[in-house]
């Protein structure tokens, strides 16, 4: 039978959590679905696992991948082998709850929804925060707007998907912020977006993962950098006055020139190129007054 929803899990050395995910998918009240699992070429038992999982329920399939590329490519190629009329994201560090794909794909057929949202539990030391992501309550300019000053999350994970939007999404080769590439396409080419308030998602901030390696946190800026680039360029495509996006564009641009500043990153950082500097001053200068403010009154 054509599974209904296909939920793909990008992983790369996670043989940490990778149980747990599973076991959170495998405990779906929803049945009808195929997990793809994309082994990101990993160096640890992860690959092991994923083929443990496999050899017991024949709705897994896995996908081995001859050299890593990220995950942005892992989703991708996942998607190409997807049969499912809606797509779900899930990271293999993450787990869902039970009726996620019940309650999220049945809100999808009744409504007729491109895409359904749910809150996210998020979980950081231990810590629990709910995250509300009502998209519903805005408009398209206004909701790219909430992702760009991140009052919405682009998260790819508590959304899913009709398959059919992804056709016209162009993945980044690079990881870092494809989730705003990719979320603010899927919003764009959408007709009807719903929204559960339940908190379905479990997402684990996993502060291993941010490396402390300059080498590694500057290359990993630059990629964050070639996709807003990307970014910039299919919204100046589709509404060819950025200013609709303002203030929200000006203040998120000119905090990536200040960190990209800090790096000695700016002869390499053609995003300004494409976004014009001219708030970058302006911003600049109410920073400074803020923290002088703040000395002098010692708040």
């Amino acid at each position: 039978m054509k599974p209904n929803i296909s939920i793909i899990v990008p992983v790369y050395n996670a043989e940490k959590y990778l149980h747990q995910c599973i076991d959170s998918i495998l405990k779906q009240t929803f049945t009808n679905y195929e997990l793809i699992l994309v082994d990101d070429f990993s160096n640890d038992n992860s690959l092991k696992i994923c083929d443990d999982y496999s050899k017991k329920d024949e709705r897994i399939k896995i996908i081995k991948k001859l050299k890593n590329e990220g995950s942005s490519l892992a989703r991708k190629t996942g998607l190409d082998a997807a049969t499912g009329d809606y797509i779900q994201f899930i990271d293999s560090d993450d787990w869902v709850e039970p009726e996620m794909l019940e309650i999220i794909y049945y809100k999808a057929i009744s409504d007729n929804n491109d895409i359904v949202i749910s809150n996210v539990n998020y979980f950081e030391n231990e810590k629990l925060k709910t995250i509300i992501q009502d998209f519903t309550k805005f408009d398209k300019v206004s909701i790219i707007k909430n992702i760009i000053s991140i009052k919405l999350k682009a998260y790819l994970v508590n959304k899913l998907v009709k398959r059919d939007l992804f056709s016209l999404v162009n993945f980044p080769k690079d990881s870092r912020s494809e989730d705003y590439l990719i979320t603010i396409q899927n919003i764009y080419n959408s007709c009807n977006i719903g929204y559960v308030k339940e908190s379905l998602y479990n997402y684990r901030y996993n502060n291993l993962s941010l490396s402390n390696n300059k080498e590694t946190l500057v290359r990993g800026l630059l990629e964050e950098n070639r996709n807003w680039q990307l970014l910039l360029l299919y919204l100046k495509d589709k509404y060819n006055d950025l200013s609709v996006f303002e203030p929200e564009l000006s203040r998120r641009i000119n905090s990536f020139k200040e960190l990209y500043k800090n790096y000695n990153l700016l002869e390499l950082n053609e995003l300004f190129n494409i976004y014009s500097g001219k708030y970058y001053c302006l911003w600049k200068i109410k920073k400074e007054i803020k923290i002088l403010i703040k000395k002098i009154f010692k708040i």
